[in-house]
């Protein structure tokens, strides 16, 4: 598992490249052990290639309209209550090859940051 660190947040993720099947579901890990008020959170995954927006959590609510196309009705986040428990993470269904790539979790708090990325290695059929 790898830990990251930036200005007080710690966010945990994964240790190596994931990979996936396409057509598939993949679940991309980003997490914080100590929960942080959900009305004080912004969370934004985003390609690091292209910095298209993957998803967004902000202000209490997850914020689909502002997707980029390509991750529209495909990247979601796990329910409320799942982001209450400090689970960030990204479910990616009907995964593409297109996908693969580095993605960035970050989470933002007040003056707090934190960042990880996310590989997505291969594809696989």
């Amino acid at each position: 598992m790898l830990v990251l660190m930036l200005i007080g947040l710690i966010l945990q993720g994964p240790s190596s490249p994931l990979v996936a099947q396409l057509g598939g579901v993949l679940r991309l890990p980003c997490s914080v052990e100590t929960p942080l008020p959900l009305d004080e959170l912004e969370v934004e995954w985003r390609r690091t290639d292209s910095k298209e927006l993957v998803h967004l959590f902000q202000e209490g609510q997850s914020r689909p309209e502002s997707q980029s196309d390509a991750y529209r009705d495909r990247a979601h986040f796990f329910t409320e209550r799942e982001i209450a428990k400090g689970n960030y993470s990204l479910l990616l269904r009907n995964v593409t090859t297109d996908d693969a790539g580095t993605y960035s979790c970050g989470v933002y708090r007040n003056e707090e940051t934190g960042e990880i990325a996310v590989e997505i290695e291969a594809i696989g059929e």
